[in-house]
């Protein structure tokens, strides 16, 4: 892959920055087909997040450009809440060890997006990298998607069943269905047919087993549509929508059913339809409903004791299993299910562990990363600069639908989720910079200095 540069050589990467993207890649993709079997590769209390973390900080300070990444409105703001969480996290150290550390790494993750950003930021060529090893990467994963979950839940304690091959969860592979999808969508790839063909099943088989999987999707994918400079955009996304109503008809009609071990929901057009109108309303399912209830009543608990009670500027710290403290804890020691430690929402793990001011801060550096990545996707649409209005529009749907879906389950918590999210934010503060340094040189007389980054793409005038 070429790179077009303006006046100047194209700039090699140096070999511990190339070894890092090298590893950290591979990381990355084992989280997405493999999950939490995966991320457990390692020598307790390191894991392979763990390794990544410390290669990549490594080849940020011998080669990165940190100050870039940190000081722009986004980068400001995810480092004033890594301040405020280590404040809460520091006290509880010595009580909870390990754990607080553990609880801490929803924010502390976010190390990858000052990672990442400084070196796209030291060397642009970077950014097209990774995103051509994206595109060559969803090939790959359209395929095993429907394997992995097929395994998972065929065999789901296979070999070990504290540790089985394929435990990755419904809603992270979904949410690599939506990125897929938003990526075709917004015309940096295009799908075949046989892609197509491989992908609805799985999404609807997905949206009858969990319906967070089902929102996040449909969100992801409705948001790349909407934003798509492509003008194919639109019969893609007719085919999509058709191609899957089509399905849902012909499953009803054969009365398609599937059940897997250790499942309670069946897969069938039945269950979809619950699902979905379990979202707007109260459904007929049981099971729905009560785990509805239990998630509302303890995010109810938990603004009451934080907004309205004693931990409102603290919080309960990093450390404490807020399942156990709170009286929500639902997993069974005998079946060997992973301790529950926080609420499926990481709105509400930040501000239950960080007090109102972190949940402030949260939403600072979200919703700034928002304001500042949708604004120069309007600026590089309006400048009619095609490929950046492509990967800005790529960004906002994987990184809405990544928010969405931590809003209903146990996601950035851990390294599968909450690594890729903010290795996203982390490309999107990198992006930011770059567009608008762009922007900056078009305007000057200095445009020499600058790297084009648009692989095969005409100059921008």
């Amino acid at each position: 892959m070429t790179l077009s540069r303006v006046g100047v050589a194209p700039v090699s990467i140096p070999r511990v920055v190339s070894l890092f993207l090298s590893f950290f890649c591979l990381v990355l993709a084992g989280y997405a087909v493999l999950g939490r079997s995966f991320a457990y590769l390692g020598v307790p209390p390191l894991y392979v997040g763990e390794i990544s973390l410390a290669l990549g900080i490594v080849a940020t300070l011998l080669a990165g450009n940190l100050a870039s990444a940190i000081f722009n409105w986004p980068g400001l703001a995810l480092a004033l809440l890594m301040l405020w969480t280590a404040l809460c996290t520091v006290p509880y150290l010595k009580e909870y060890g390990i754990d607080a550390l553990r609880d801490a790494v929803i924010v502390f993750y976010g190390l990858f997006s000052f990672i990442i950003a400084a070196l796209i930021l030291q060397r642009p060529r970077i950014l097209s990298i990774l995103i051509e090893r994206y595109k060559r990467f969803a090939v790959f994963l359209v395929v095993m998607v429907p394997i992995s979950l097929a395994l998972g839940y065929t065999f789901p304690r296979w070999p070990n069943p504290e540790s089985p091959v394929f435990s990755a969860k419904t809603g992270d592979l979904s949410l690599h269905l939506a990125g897929i999808s938003a990526l075709a969508l917004v015309g940096l790839i295009r799908f075949r047919r046989i892609a197509l063909v491989i992908m609805l099943p799985t999404v609807l088989v997905m949206c009858a087993l969990v319906r967070e999987a089902m929102v996040s999707f449909m969100i992801g994918c409705t948001l790349a549509f909407a934003l798509s400079p492509d003008r194919r955009a639109f019969p893609r996304f007719v085919t999509l929508v058709g191609l899957s109503v089509a399905v849902v008809v012909a499953a009803a009609a054969l009365d398609v059913r599937w059940s897997f071990a250790d499942v309670t929901r069946q897969v069938s057009v039945r269950q979809i339809v619950t699902n979905v109108l379990s979202i707007f309303s109260d459904s007929s399912s049981s099971r729905n409903e009560s785990t509805k209830e239990w998630r509302l009543n303890w995010w109810s608990d938990i603004i009451d004791y934080t907004v309205h009670g004693p931990y409102f500027w603290s919080g309960k710290g990093f450390g404490v299993n807020l399942a156990d403290s709170d009286g929500y804890q639902t997993s069974d020691i005998l079946r060997e299910e992973a301790t529950l430690r926080s609420p499926h929402n990481a709105h509400m793990t930040i501000l239950a562990r960080a007090g109102v001011p972190g949940l402030i801060l949260w939403a600072f550096a979200l919703g700034s990363w928002l304001i500042a990545i949708g604004r120069q996707f309007l600026v590089a649409r309006q400048l009619n600069d095609i490929w950046w209005t492509r990967v800005f529009a790529f960004l906002l749907s994987f990184w809405t639908a990544l928010v969405v879906s931590s809003s209903f389950d146990v996601a950035f918590e851990g390294p599968v989720r909450g690594i890729w999210f903010w290795t996203i934010h982390g490309i999107g503060i990198a992006v930011l910079v770059l567009h608008r340094h762009h922007i900056d040189l078009m305007h000057s007389s200095r445009r020499g200095n600058l790297a084009m980054l648009v692989p095969n793409q005409p100059r921008l005038r």
